[in-house]
């Protein structure tokens, strides 16, 4: 069984157009090149910068919060 990603859940439950982020760009908090490179990785690969997607939207109109 796959798991379906952060954006494709917010896609699928909200309606278009309704989410509004509530997040930020990171600190730099990369201690080691090393690090930076594999939190670069991960962005690249998931298309977000954080591990969670956290934001509102809309469901049939009716305000909601969304943590994926």
């Amino acid at each position: 069984m796959s798991r379906i990603r952060a954006l494709a859940l917010r896609d699928a439950l909200l309606d278009e157009g309704s989410f509004v982020s509530w997040d930020e760009a990171p600190l730099d908090v990369a201690t080691s090149d090393a690090y930076r490179e594999e939190l670069a990785g991960a962005a690249a690969k998931t298309g977000l910068d954080e591990s969670v997607l956290t934001g509102e939207g809309t469901v049939f109109g009716r305000r909601v919060a969304l943590v994926a």
